[in-house]
């Protein structure tokens, strides 16, 4: 079992919208309007940040979704 590497997502809500980083992952951040729209885009923007690095062969995801105090599901 190839077990890569665990990411966390940092996600905050401001002004209506939400935005999301990866500290794992220096300069990889998303926004969207809702949680799904975040999601797809921390989807893409992972993908991206894996195709111009060296992560590109190495197994990654998304373990935790940290809500910072001011966003709620």
């Amino acid at each position: 079992m190839i077990v890569g590497m665990e990411l966390t997502a940092n996600i905050h809500l401001k002004d209506g919208s939400y935005w999301a980083d990866v500290p794992e992952l220096p300069g990889c951040f998303a926004s969207g309007e809702t949680l799904d729209e975040l999601f797809s885009s921390l989807d893409e923007g992972i993908r991206l940040y894996r195709n111009s690095s060296e992560l590109s062969e190495q197994p990654l995801r998304v373990k935790t979704a940290v809500l910072s105090d001011a966003v709620s599901v």
